[in-house]
């Protein structure tokens, strides 16, 4: 079902909060004592909250994050961001692309929430909150590589909304085999820094990817390449969040099936 948070900025005078919900995920923002304060839990873990209130209203033994403000900053905005590593793909049951055969997959990413407040006047980033633990992993092999989060999905070949959770980021990644071959689907490396995130009807999109996978070259080399905007089912959505590493036409990635080491504990 589609999300019911705001991403428009608000307005929090002093001793006054407001209550979140994205996903299984509940946080509080609280404007107290030129200070910004946010507490968060797990739904249903945490207290019997209305959406909005005054600080009295609150109970006494939150475990708040604060950061500091003047008495004239009011102005706080959620937003959503992708998680802060890229992330490893694999599908729930195993697919193989036929040869020279085009497919699509929408992969959903469980979102996080970015919560900004002014600080001396300019918008400040104070926390990002996951809305779904993710388990690390590790792109490459054992000498050289980069740490990621390891998802499980259905990867989807359609997206019904009605079946899709307002705190994940549908990613469309559009697959091409030029392989004379076919290609198994095992795991693919989402970097997510060029990707930026949209929202329609309650619903978050990502911009689409397009990953060829060549058959003059070596097992795993593929070339992927940015849309500017999400595929045509999502395209009237409106941009709320900005890539995190900024917009790129092309990924300097070359391995995005390439093997990983399983979870880090």
């Amino acid at each position: 079902m589609p999300s019911a948070i705001s991403w428009q900025e608000r307005h929090l005078d002093q001793d006054q909060w407001f209550l979140s919900t994205f996903g299984p995920l509940e946080f509080v923002v609280l404007n107290r004592l030129d200070e910004w304060r946010v507490a968060s839990w797990t739904s249903g873990s945490g207290p019997d909250l209305g959406d909005s209130g005054r600080y009295e209203d609150l109970p006494p033994d939150l475990a708040w994050q604060r950061w500091s403000c003047s008495k004239d900053d009011h102005r706080v905005q959620l937003r959503p961001a992708f998680p802060d590593l890229p992330v490893i793909a694999r599908p729930r049951h195993p697919f193989t692309i036929g040869p020279k055969s085009n497919v699509f997959f929408y992969i959903g990413v469980p979102a996080s929430v970015e919560v900004l407040g002014a600080c001396d006047g300019s918008m400040t980033s104070l926390l990002t909150l996951p809305s779904q633990p993710l388990s690390k992993t590790w792109h490459g092999n054992r000498s050289k590589g980069s740490p990621c989060y390891s998802l499980r999905t259905r990867a989807r070949r359609s997206v019904e909304l009605d079946d899709w959770t307002g705190h994940d980021i549908a990613c469309a990644v559009d697959v091409k085999n030029e392989r004379a071959e076919p290609f198994p689907f095992e795991t693919l490396f989402l970097d997510t820094g060029h990707l930026a995130i949209f929202e329609e009807g309650g619903y978050l999109w990502s911009n689409a990817l397009r990953v060829r996978v060549d058959e003059d070259r070596k097992s795993g080399f593929n070339d992927v390449t940015y849309a500017p905007r999400p595929l045509d089912q999502a395209s009237n959505a409106e941009e709320i969040t900005a890539p995190r590493d900024g917009r790129a036409r092309r990924s300097k990635l070359r391995s995005a099936f390439s093997s990983f080491i399983d979870v880090i504990h």
